[in-house]
């Protein structure tokens, strides 16, 4: 008994290690698709790491993310998940219908105080807004719903939908950007309520869809043509636009592991309508593609505007009776930023989340620019970090 129980032990042992030396066999991923995140590098060893206990955590971070076959065997929790216990949410993801809709956990918000978060919010943009103008420069803050606020109403019965607290933060907002004097615009308030909101919004990423960049794009060349027209402004109807052959990848159903239940194509656009330009990335000259189309075999993803997110992007047509812009904002601002390539002249773009080298006021001191666009989706409207700590 004790020689089968040994043996037991020991074939625990062998398999366990066996596990670990394939682990360390796929050191090479560096980047989930699945997760859309950058895996846990192999730790570093210093005598320093050990005595804070870093260089161990560091182990765990990276076994956790590079355990033996990890995204097949998250897929097959998924494929029990989905197909077996038939779960209507799965890794946070819940499968709303004709949609994909992030988990939402409950929280009581019937005694917060929007104003206190929503004043400094608006104090920050009037500072701004009156440091641009001082400069002979358009300002203009444009306010956009984000995929899980456009489509509340599609959570099952069941599910929260956190509608109360975006509800109530975006009136509190511009009630106050209303007060101090910013100079607004919301996206919903110009899109028909009778509509279907996927119109607008993609059906399995967090964000809006061609049609709803369009509109977004419309909205900004329309309120800056007083000032800085007039200038070409692109019917959408002569976009070009096609859906492009392969799934689009989008940040919810990513999570699904290739489980979705929900499938869309990604729109585009075609490229020819642009004029010729030169374009800089992070100060590099790199002519890139507006729209980064992907190989025959490669998963679609939102990255195809603009090559994803990048710090600074500068995009100059050479046509110098048109006005120049400066877009502000996060990966919502991709789309927008190459359908203005038609109708400006200079195309600027910055993301702080990634550009760090000064501050906006700094930035708008070594480069005028006509115009200056901040985007912000409703979920982070009063945040103070990176394209909320605008100065």
């Amino acid at each position: 008994m004790k020689w089968i129980k040994r043996g037991f032990l020991l074939l625990i042992v062998l398999l366990t290690a066996l596990f670990l030396l394939l682990s360390l066999r796929d050191r090479r991923q560096e980047l989930s698709v699945y997760e859309n995140r950058r895996l846990a590098s192999h730790p570093d060893f210093s005598v320093r790491s050990v005595w804070d206990g870093s260089y161990f955590r560091g182990w765990d971070d990276y076994f956790s993310d590079h355990v033996y076959r990890r995204d097949d065997q998250m897929r097959a929790y998924q494929w029990f998940q989905l197909k077996v216990k038939r779960a209507v949410a799965a890794n946070e993801v819940v499968i709303a219908g004709d949609c994909l809709l992030p988990y939402q956990t409950y929280m009581d918000f019937s005694r917060f105080d929007y104003d206190a978060q929503s004043a400094p919010a608006a104090a920050r943009l009037i500072a701004l807004q009156n440091k641009v103008e001082g400069q002979h420069t358009q300002f203009l803050f444009l306010g956009v719903d984000e995929q899980r606020t456009a489509l509340a109403d599609r959570y099952p019965a069941h599910f929260y939908s956190k509608s109360d607290y975006y509800e109530g933060v975006n009136e509190s907002f511009r009630n106050a950007c209303r007060q101090a004097g910013v100079h607004t615009l919301f996206v919903r308030d110009y899109l028909d309520p009778e509509t279907d909101p996927l119109t607008w919004y993609s059906a399995v990423d967090h964000h809006f869809n061609l049609r709803g960049a369009y509109q977004c794009y419309r909205l900004i060349c329309e309120a800056l043509w007083a000032q800085n027209g007039p200038f070409p402004i692109i019917e959408e109807a002569d976009l070009g636009e096609y859906e492009l052959p392969g799934e689009f990848y989008g940040s919810y159903n990513r999570k699904l592991y290739d489980l979705s239940p929900i499938h869309e194509r990604l729109t585009v656009f075609d490229q020819s309508v642009l004029p010729p330009y030169e374009r800089w990335d992070n100060g590099e000259r790199t002519d890139a593609p507006i729209l980064d189309l992907p190989e025959e075999d490669e998963k679609v993803q939102y990255t195809v505007y603009m090559g994803g997110d990048k710090g600074e992007t500068v995009i100059q047509t050479n046509r110098p009776e048109l006005p120049s812009i400066l877009i502000v904002g996060d990966s919502f601002t991709n789309p927008i930023e190459a359908l203005c390539v038609y109708s400006f002249n200079e195309v600027r773009s910055l993301d702080f989340r990634h550009y760090h080298e000064m501050s906006l006021t700094e930035y708008l001191s070594l480069h005028h620019v006509d115009a200056v666009v901040v985007i912000r989706d409703n979920l982070n409207y009063t945040y103070h970090e990176a394209n909320g700590a605008l100065e």
